[in-house]
């Protein structure tokens, strides 16, 4: 009896495809307008939000937009809330939620590339926190990271310190 046991309960810890990671419950399209930015010059952040399909994204509590420090890039603020970012919202019964499939073109979140920044490719890393609320009406509050890449030219302008 022991021994199998013991099999079965190998046999269900090898079993399954669990890789650690979570679910994801959003798509997040970023981009970095313009892609080729000089020291010194701002650049613009699109970020469109998607939630998968039967999920919604409650306003209560709000959306957050965390950016990781960048010694590269300025940011006005490290985090940006939905309400900030004017995310549209729509009500069902007693609950609001916030609008994703109306906002086709996304928010934009301006910086500025230091003067002394590195010249090359450059990753601006993130993640928005959020409570997702599924069909049944339970929700979760988590987070899903976002990534967005652009290139920083060396600015002939600037003079070197």
């Amino acid at each position: 009896m022991g021994r199998i046991l013991l099999v079965l309960l190998l046999i269900l810890s090898f079993s399954g495809t669990n890789d650690g990671s979570q679910d994801d419950l959003l798509k997040i399209v970023t981009s970095i307008k313009p892609k080729y930015i000089r020291q010194g010059m701002e650049g613009e952040l699109s970020i469109k939000i998607l939630p998968a399909q039967g999920i919604k994204i409650a306003s209560n509590p709000d959306i957050r937009i965390n950016l990781n420090k960048n010694d590269n890039i300025q940011f006005s603020k490290v985090f940006f809330t939905g309400s900030e970012l004017d995310f549209k919202t729509i009500q069902e019964d007693d609950l609001v939620f916030y609008d994703f499939e109306t906002d086709k073109e996304g928010k934009t979140i301006s910086f500025k590339v230091n003067d002394a920044s590195l010249i090359g490719k450059q990753k601006l890393n993130g993640e928005v926190v959020f409570t997702a609320t599924f069909k049944d009406k339970w929700s979760v509050k988590t987070f899903q990271k976002f990534s967005a890449e652009f290139v920083s030219t060396r600015n002939r302008n600037i003079k070197k310190k």
